[in-house]
């Protein structure tokens, strides 16, 4: 009588991914590093710097990029999205969604004057102080 082997079925499935929250290149410091999925939606936020308003954006992973789907601001002007497929009120706020923006990295220098977070599903995962003044930060997915 022979010795079976027990070989478990292949899983299938998307790979794990991470969103990753780092120093823009040349530096090398990794400030938050979590699990992903499609269907976690990602927010950052801050205070526009001039009109001291609120601003923000919500993402969701796709393959290897981040997808900018709405934005939520209580003033228009200069770098606002304009086309959006949908628009929603809600007080003073106005919220544009269905822009698919496709970002391979989103970028920006931190600052402590304009509040910087990044949430996932509602969640703090990056405050303001975690990352210094001036820092020059990304956010990406990468496969583990």
């Amino acid at each position: 009588m022979g010795l079976g082997i027990a070989v478990p079925p292949a899983v299938s499935g998307p790979a794990p991914r991470r969103l990753v929250i780092r120093q823009q290149a040349p530096g090398d410091r990794v400030y938050r590093s979590v699990p992903i999925d499609g269907d976690d939606e990602v927010a950052m936020t801050w205070m526009h710097s001039v009109d001291k308003t609120p601003w923000w954006e919500y993402y969701r992973a796709v393959g290897d990029e981040l997808v900018l789907d709405c934005t939520e601001l209580s003033l228009m002007g200069a770098g606002t999205p304009f086309e959006a497929p949908r628009t929603e009120l809600d007080g003073d706020m106005v919220r544009l969604c269905g822009l698919d923006e496709h970002f391979a990295a989103v970028r920006w220098i931190h600052s402590h004057r304009v509040h910087h977070r990044i949430y996932v599903n509602g969640e703090l995962l990056l405050p303001t102080r975690a990352i210094d003044h001036h820092v020059h930060a990304e956010m990406i997915v990468i496969g583990d």
